[in-house]
């Protein structure tokens, strides 16, 4: 696997940083109060059920954020809504909320001439055109998939074919990065290479990710 020619990005996630990610940066409130420590940076003092719920296939990701939703708008969040609860996080868009590991990569891809793309269950569903039209990395790849625009959703094998009919290659020549075990087993059982996302060591993954690209010589100015 020494010259994979396109690299896939789940978005929310791999390029997107996760709420809880966002949630260390939210001053005192209820983002900071409902995010902080769950999700897969949950700690024993502060579990996260429903997160683990989420990873053992109890609950769909759809299901999760709809209750994590829920619980915003019960603490004061303006609407159970997660395209609301998310506008809170991720308005307006900018650098701050994209994942530097994975604009690194992307650049080097694209540098060396490898195709890109965006895989995503919920692009559409939950958040507004106005704020992809603004968030810049997502026009950087040459396709995007969004499942939600698509009518199924990863790991349904279908949405992988698509993408890799778009993307002109087969499973076997992409690397695939997405933060859900489920995703990236789906991608796994059509034969696509794949790393799953750890975000709590992002760098570790992205570094896997890299050398299945067969991008490590690559040198970034700067």
């Amino acid at each position: 696997m020494a010259d994979v020619p396109a690299l896939v990005l789940d978005f929310g996630g791999p390029v997107l940083l996760t709420p809880f990610e966002m949630a260390v940066r939210e001053p005192e409130g209820v983002v900071r109060d409902l995010f902080l420590e769950q999700g897969p940076l949950a700690t024993q003092q502060r579990p996260d059920p429903l997160w683990a719920d989420l990873q053992d296939g109890r609950l769909s990701e759809r299901e999760y954020w709809a209750r994590k939703a829920q619980a915003w708008h019960e603490a004061g969040g303006s609407a159970p809504d997660v395209p609301v609860m998310f506008e809170s996080l991720y308005s307006p868009p900018g650098p701050r909320m994209i994942r530097p590991q994975a604009r690194a990569l992307l650049a080097d891809a694209l540098a060396a001439g490898r195709r890109t793309a965006i895989l995503t269950n919920d692009m559409r569903a939950f958040h507004t055109q106005d704020w992809i039209d603004g968030t810049e990395i997502i026009h950087t790849v040459d396709v995007m998939v969004d499942g939600s625009v698509e009518g199924m959703l990863k790991p349904d094998p279908e949405l992988y074919r698509r993408l890799a009919q778009r993307l002109g290659v087969d499973f076997a020549d992409m690397v695939f990065v997405d933060d859900q075990p489920h995703n990236i087993a789906g991608a796994e059982a059509l034969g696509i290479p794949s790393v799953w996302l750890d975000v709590t060591d992002p760098d570790t993954s992205f570094d896997r990710a890299r050398t299945l690209m067969g991008l490590d010589e690559v040198v970034r100015d700067g």
